[in-house]
């Protein structure tokens, strides 16, 4: 019994004698929003200077593609050539996908200090679901109008056949 109200006090019980006024540092709220503006401003410096390389570097492949090469050494250089070409273009587009993620996470970061995390998700979803809704539509009245011209051709080719008939009789 003794031992059950010993650990009833101390884990329990604490009395609350703290009447402290607490003031509320907001500037940290802001210094942490503007450290993440800042990182999402060299994410997209570093994502920027990645996607001109990116660029070069498939502008120098489609150049090598369309160059003439006459003799079996120059041939030999441009296969290896082309490899590491590959290589970077790979790893170029491995780095802007990393960017892209890490931009990502930091938005989010910052939309959930903010406060709109869930309003920014709930406006992307709703911008899916339209999307999807409009393709849906599209390929409904793509196939409709497909299927229209389809139960129509008979009448179609009555109609030219009629006409073609009247403008041989006179």
């Amino acid at each position: 019994m003794l031992r059950a109200n010993f650990f009833d006090k101390f884990f329990k019980y604490k009395n609350n004698n703290n009447n402290n006024i607490v003031k509320f540092n907001s500037n940290e709220k802001f210094s942490l929003q503007n450290q993440l503006n800042t990182q999402i401003i060299e994410i997209d410096k570093e994502i920027s200077e990645n996607t001109k390389d990116l660029i070069q570097a498939q502008i120098v492949k489609l150049r090598s593609t369309f160059s003439k090469s006459h003799s079996f050494i120059e041939k030999i250089g441009k296969n290896a050539y082309k490899v590491k070409l590959e290589d970077t273009i790979n790893w170029h587009q491995k780095q802007l996908k990393e960017l892209y993620f890490r931009r990502r996470e930091v938005q989010n970061n910052l939309e959930k200090i903010q406060g709109i995390f869930w309003l920014n998700r709930l406006k992307r979803y709703l911008i899916i679901i339209l999307l999807l809704f409009l393709s849906l539509l599209a390929l409904f009245i793509f196939i409709s109008g497909f299927m229209i011209i389809i139960y129509l051709l008979p009448l179609i080719i009555f109609i030219f056949l009629g006409y073609w008939l009247v403008k041989q009789k006179y």
